[in-house]
């Protein structure tokens, strides 16, 4: 009896050591998070290595302005489809600033996976929120005034009002 414990407890952790490998969905997750945190934190060598070999080149090109004229301030995935097992859509949410100005951006950005020997990014385009994370023109900032909390109105004796 004693013999038939210690074997059974013996497959038991043979058998819970066993883990199954990680599902299609966990490693475009994975992927998709490598890319999109190294890419926040102005890692684009190691965030391009995640992108399709032939996009690579435009990768680069739409993410120029990383780190240089607007910075991200965060970023967050917001869902995952798998409509084939080597293919995934992932909903992207970023949180930015141009470097001269101080107004939050929000971004959502839809990027396309294929699984070709590992997950690689081979399109992304922007769903919805404001322009100029992918390399599209920014609108001009508006030009800024001096600044003043309130606006102070003087009367001159000629009876002239200015507004300062």
């Amino acid at each position: 009896m004693r013999k038939l414990c210690s074997l059974a407890v013996a497959i038991a952790t043979v058998l819970g050591g066993c883990m199954t490998p990680p599902s299609p969905a966990e490693r475009v997750t994975d992927a998709a998070m490598a890319l999109n945190v190294a890419a926040r934190f102005n890692q684009l060598d190691v965030a391009v290595a995640r992108a399709a070999a032939k996009d690579r080149p435009e990768f680069m090109r739409r993410h120029a302005a990383w780190g240089q004229t607007l910075r991200i301030v965060d970023v967050e995935m917001a869902s995952l489809t798998l409509p084939e097992s080597d293919q995934a859509v992932v909903l992207v949410d970023y949180a930015w600033v141009r470097n001269d100005e101080g107004t939050m951006r929000a971004t959502r950005v839809e990027q396309h996976w294929k699984d070709d020997a590992g997950w690689h990014l081979v399109r992304e385009k922007r769903l919805s929120g404001d322009i100029g994370l992918l390399g599209e023109p920014m609108p001009e900032a508006a030009p800024r005034g001096p600044d003043k909390q309130f606006a102070t109105r003087t009367i001159h004796e000629d009876g002239a009002a200015v507004t300062e």
